[in-house]
C-alpha cells in the first residue's frame, strides 16, 4: 500500500511538472487581441516551475526528460520559436540539478537531441550549440556549470576563471519605484556571504555533485566546518583542479571515473577524523549565493563611476580570498610527454566518439554554422572572422599543470584535426540558405567553411547597409579579466541615459582605451512602470507610444512609454515572457518574497533579474541617433538619442509637465491651443527596397515628432534604420477663444534624417530627447537628425584600421553605425 501511494504521489508530481512546463511554453510569439490579459498569469510559470521542482532533488530529473519529451516534439513540428526557451529551461535545470552524473544517459540523449538543430535557422542554432557546450563540460565534470558561475560571481581564482560584477543604476532616492529598491537591497545584502560559507558550499555541491548519495554531506559539512580558512582555500582550489582536469579530458568514461575515484579518496580523507556526526547519505539542495552587486546612484550620462566600482571591487576580493601560490617552472611548462600522446590515441566508444567529434567540431568550425556576431558580445554585420573566436570560447582554457600534462591540451589538439576534412555541397548549401554570415571558398569543386582567411589576401570589396559599431576591442576579448553586467531599470527615458552614456564611452575609449580594456560590458533592460510626470497618478503599466511621443496628454498625465522593451520583446518571445510581461504585476506582488519560507528574502521581481542577468547574454542592436542643434545665439550642440525627439508644442508640454503642481498655471494641454510655428522642414524618405527620397516643404506645424517605431512586428526592419516622422500641421486656424487651431492633420512618414529649420523668420522652437526633462532645450533654431556613427573615425572608411579578413566597402565616405547593445536570451534577428 506505501508503495502504491508513492507511485501515485510520484505520477502526481510529474503531471504537475509536465503542466507548468507546457504553461510555460503556451503561446509564445503568438500575437492575440487577449494576450494581455494572460500576461500575469503566465509570467510568473517560470518561477513556478523551479518552485515546485525545489521542493525534492529527483524532481530535475523529472524535469530534464520532461523537456526532452518537448524537444522531440518541436522538432518533429518544426515548432522554431519553442528551440530557445527550451534550451534555456534545460540548462537552467541542469545548472541547479543537485546530482545527475548517475544517470548520463539524459545528458548524452540531450546531447544528440539538441545537435539535430545546428542545421536550423538562427537563432535555434546558436542557441544549441551554447547548449551543447554546456553538455560536454557537464557529461566530463558534473556540476561544472554551478562551480564556474559561483567562481566567477564571487570573484574567487580569478587567474583560473573570468570574474563576472553585476551593477544596478536606480534614479535618484526620491524616483526610485519600491519594486527596484527592494531588488537593490536584497541583492546587496544578499551578496554580503562570508568567503567561508561560500568555499563550503562550493567544495559540498562538488562532492554531491560527483558521488551523489555515496558521499555523507552532513559528515563532510561537520568536516569543513573545522578547517582553517586557509585549509578551506586550499581544498576549493584542489576541488576545483580535479573539475576542470575532468572538463578538459577528450575522453568521457575517463574523465567521469577518473573524477569520481579522485573525490571519493578525497571525501574519505575528510571524513575519516570527523565523529559524533550523522549518517545521512541523502541528496540535498544546495542554492546559488547571490552574485556580488553594486548598486549605484546614476544621474550622469556617463560611465565614469564605474572605475571606482571596479577598484572598491578589487580590493574587496583580495581580502576575501587568498592568492594561491603557483610555481613559475609549472606556469610556463607546456611540455607533452610522448607516453601520454599515445594514451591519447586510443579508440573510444561509439558514442564518446560520436560527441567528442562533434564537439572538436564545435570547437574549430561552430558546428558547421556560423554564428550571430553578437553572441561573442561584438556586433557586426561584417563577414569576419569570428567562426573561429566563438570557436576558441568553448574550449577548455589550458590550465597550470605540472611538467607532466594529462589528456587534456592532447585530446584538443587530436580531435581539432577533425575539421579538416571538407564537406560536402549540400551541407554547405544549407548552411548558406539558414544565413550563414561565414565566408566560403570554392577548391577543387567543393564547398569548405574558411576558418582561417588569409590576411595577405585582397579583400572583397562588399558593403552592407548596416554595420553597428564593435562594443569592444575584438583583438582584447581573451585579455578582458571581468565581465559587468549592468542593470538598468525604467522606461525608455532611462534607456535613452543609457545610450547616452553609452555614446560617452565610445568616444572617451576612443582617444584613451581604459575600461574596454579592463572589463567587458553587457547592459541588461529591466522595464519599471513609468512614472506620471502630472500631478495624477497612472493606472496603466506604460502610456500609448504614439501618444507619448506626439505629446498628448490624458487628464492632465503624460506617462514614460515602455516601447524599447516592447521592442525587446518583440524580437524575444522568452524576454517578453519572463521580463516584460512582469509589468502586468502589481509592485505589491513584485515584493512579495518569492518562496514562504521564513529564511526566504527574495521577491519575484530580484528572482526575475537573477534568471535574466545569469542565462541571457546575446546582443540587441538598437541604433543610436544624433541631433545637431543651433541655439538663437549661434551655439551648436550634438546630442544623441535612442527612442524619440519632440519638437514644438509636445517638447514643451512635457517640460512644464515635469514642474509637477506648478504646471497647472499654465493650462495649455492640447494641439488645438498651442502656438503654431511656421518651419522649414526637409526629410530623406526611405522605403523598404532601400530607395530614398529627400523632400523639402514649409509646414505650419504644433509639433514634429520623431519615435522609433517598434511597437509592431512589420515595424522592425532589419534591413533599413529609420524613425517614424510624425508632423502635426495646422490647416485653419481661428482667432476665437474657443478653438485656435480649427483643422489639425497628423502626416507620418518613415525616415532615416531630417532638417527642421526656423526659417528667414527667425523662428525659434523647444526640442526635448527620450522624453528626458533632463534633456530638454529651448531657442533651437535649426535641428538636424541622422544616423549615429562610430565616434573617433568620422565619416570616412579610410580612417580605420581593418582587421584581418575584414571587407571594405565600395565607398570611402561609408561609415560605422552607432548601436546599443542589450542583452536578452536569443538576440538580434540575423
Amino acid at each position: 500500500m506505501m508503495m502504491m501511494m508513492k507511485m501515485d504521489s510520484s505520477s502526481c508530481t510529474e503531471d504537475r511538472i509536465e503542466h507548468v512546463l507546457e504553461r510555460c511554453l503556451c503561446g509564445l510569439g503568438i500575437d492575440t487581441l487577449d494576450k494581455q490579459l494572460w500576461n500575469a498569469g503566465l509570467c510568473i510559470n517560470r518561477w513556478c516551475l523551479e518552485e515546485l521542482v525545489k521542493r525534492h532533488p529527483h524532481n530535475f530529473l523529472i524535469l530534464l526528460q520532461k523537456i526532452l519529451r518537448k524537444t522531440k516534439e518541436v522538432l518533429e513540428e518544426c515548432r522554431y520559436e519553442l528551440v530557445v526557451p527550451l534550451t534555456l529551461l534545460f540548462s537552467s535545470a541542469l545548472l541547479k540539478s543537485p546530482h545527475v552524473a548517475a544517470d548520463p544517459v539524459v545528458l548524452q540523449e540531450a546531447y544528440l537531441l539538441f545537435h539535430s538543430f545546428l542545421t536550423w535557422p538562427e537563432p535555434c542554432s546558436s542557441a544549441s550549440k551554447r547548449l551543447l557546450n554546456v553538455l560536454q563540460q557537464e557529461l566530463r565534470a558534473p556540476g561544472i556549470s554551478f562551480q564556474r558561475l559561483v567562481h566567477s560571481e564571487q570573484g574567487i581564482s580569478p587567474e583560473h576563471h573570468s570574474k563576472t560584477m553585476t551593477v544596478l543604476l536606480v534614479g535618484p532616492e526620491e524616483d526610485v519605484l519600491p519594486e527596484v529598491r527592494s531588488v537593490s537591497e536584497q541583492l546587496s545584502s544578499g551578496s554580503q556571504d562570508s568567503c567561508r560559507d561560500v568555499s563550503i558550499l562550493l567544495i559540498l555541491h562538488a562532492f554531491q555533485a560527483a558521488l551523489g548519495s555515496k558521499q555523507n554531506l552532513q559528515t563532510l559539512r561537520c568536516a569543513l566546518q573545522t578547517k582553517r580558512p586557509e585549509e578551506l582555500e586550499h581544498l576549493m582550489q584542489a576541488v576545483n583542479n580535479l573539475m576542470e582536469t575532468a572538463a578538459s579530458t577528450a575522453d568521457l568514461s575517463t574523465a567521469r571515473n577518473t573524477l569520481t575515484h579522485s573525490m571519493e579518496r578525497l571525501g574519505e580523507s575528510l571524513t575519516s577524523a570527523a565523529d559524533g556526526c550523522t549518517d545521512t547519505g541523502a541528496v540535498e539542495m544546495l542554492m546559488l549565493p547571490f552574485p556580488k552587486c553594486h548598486t549605484c546612484s546614476w544621474e550622469n550620462d556617463n560611465f565614469d563611476f564605474l572605475n571606482s566600482v571596479l577598484d572598491s571591487d578589487v580590493d574587496s576580493a583580495r581580502d576575501c580570498f587568498l592568492e594561491p601560490e603557483i610555481d613559475e617552472e609549472d606556469r610556463n611548462d607546456t611540455s607533452v610527454d610522448e607516453e601520454d600522446e599515445s594514451e591519447g590515441n586510443k579508440e573510444v566508444d561509439f558514442l564518446n566518439n560520436r560527441i567528442s567529434t562533434a564537439s572538436s567540431s564545435s570547437r574549430d568550425s561552430g558546428y558547421s554554422l556560423s554564428t550571430p556576431s553578437g553572441s561573442s558580445g561584438v556586433e557586426s554585420d561584417f563577414s569576419e572572422d569570428t567562426t573561429h573566436k566563438d570557436a576558441q570560447e568553448g574550449q577548455p582554457k589550458l590550465r597550470r599543470k605540472p611538467k607532466k600534462k594529462s589528456r587534456s591540451i592532447l585530446g584538443v589538439e587530436r580531435f581539432s584535426s577533425f575539421f579538416k576534412t571538407t564537406r560536402s555541397p549540400e551541407s554547405c548549401r544549407r548552411v548558406q540558405s539558414m544565413g550563414n554570415r561565414g565566408d566560403f571558398t570554392h577548391r577543387n569543386g567543393s564547398t569548405i567553411l574558411s576558418i582561417h582567411p588569409d590576411p595577405l589576401s585582397p579583400r572583397k570589396h562588399m558593403c552592407v547597409r548596416r554595420r553597428p559599431i564593435l562594443s569592444c576591442d575584438e583583438g582584447a576579448v581573451e585579455e578582458v579579466p571581468t565581465l559587468v553586467r549592468v542593470v538598468m531599470f525604467g522606461g525608455d527615458k532611462e534607456a535613452g541615459r543609457l545610450a547616452r552614456a553609452y555614446s560617452d564611452l565610445q568616444q572617451k575609449e576612443s582617444k584613451c582605451p581604459r575600461l574596454t580594456k579592463t572589463c567587458k560590458l553587457q547592459f541588461y533592460f529591466v522595464p519599471t512602470r513609468g512614472r506620471a510626470t502630472g500631478n495624477t497618478p497612472t493606472e496603466a503599466p506604460s502610456g500609448s507610444s504614439r501618444a507619448a511621443a506626439s505629446g498628448e496628454c490624458n487628464g492632465g498625465v503624460m506617462e514614460d512609454s515602455t516601447d524599447i522593451a516592447h521592442m525587446l520583446g518583440l524580437m524575444d518571445p522568452w524576454y517578453e515572457r519572463n521580463v516584460l510581461s512582469l509589468l502586468s504585476l502589481s509592485s505589491e506582488v513584485l515584493c512579495q518574497p518569492a518562496c514562504k519560507e521564513a529564511s526566504s528574502t527574495e521577491s519575484l521581481l530580484t528572482d526575475m533579474v537573477l534568471y535574466y542577468c545569469r542565462h541571457a547574454d546575446q546582443p540587441v542592436l538598437l541604433q543610436l541617433y544624433q541631433a545637431e542643434l543651433t541655439l538663437a545665439g549661434g551655439e551648436r550642440r550634438r546630442e544623441v538619442f535612442l527612442h524619440s525627439l519632440e519638437l514644438g508644442h509636445s517638447a514643451g508640454i512635457r517640460a512644464v509637465k515635469a514642474m509637477g503642481a506648478a504646471s497647472k498655471r499654465f493650462g495649455i494641454d492640447k494641439e488645438r491651443e498651442a502656438v503654431p510655428l511656421d518651419l522649414r522642414v526637409g526629410y530623406n524618405k526611405v522605403a523598404v527596397s532601400g530607395r530614398s527620397q529627400w523632400t523639402q516643404t514649409e509646414k505650419l506645424c504644433t509639433s514634429i515628432n520623431l519615435f522609433k517605431a517598434c511597437r509592431k512586428p512589420e515595424q522592425l526592419d532589419t534591413r533599413i534604420e529609420s524613425l517614424q516622422l510624425t508632423m502635426t500641421e495646422v490647416l485653419k486656424s481661428s482667432k476665437s477663444k474657443k478653438g485656435y487651431n480649427q483643422h489639425i492633420c497628423v502626416s507620418e512618414v518613415k525616415v532615416d534624417k531630417v532638417q527642421v529649420n526656423g526659417g528667414e523668420n527667425g523662428t525659434t522652437f523647444a526640442v526635448c530627447l527620450d522624453q528626458d526633462e533632463k534633456k530638454f532645450f529651448q531657442s533651437v533654431t535649426r535641428c538636424e537628425v541622422s544616423l549615429c556613427s562610430k565616434s573617433g573615425s568620422g565619416s570616412d572608411w579610410r580612417s580605420y584600421k581593418l582587421s584581418p579578413g575584414q571587407v571594405q566597402p565600395l565607398h570611402p565616405s561609408y561609415c560605422s553605425l552607432l548601436c546599443l547593445p542589450l542583452t536578452s536570451f536569443s538576440g538580434s534577428p540575423p
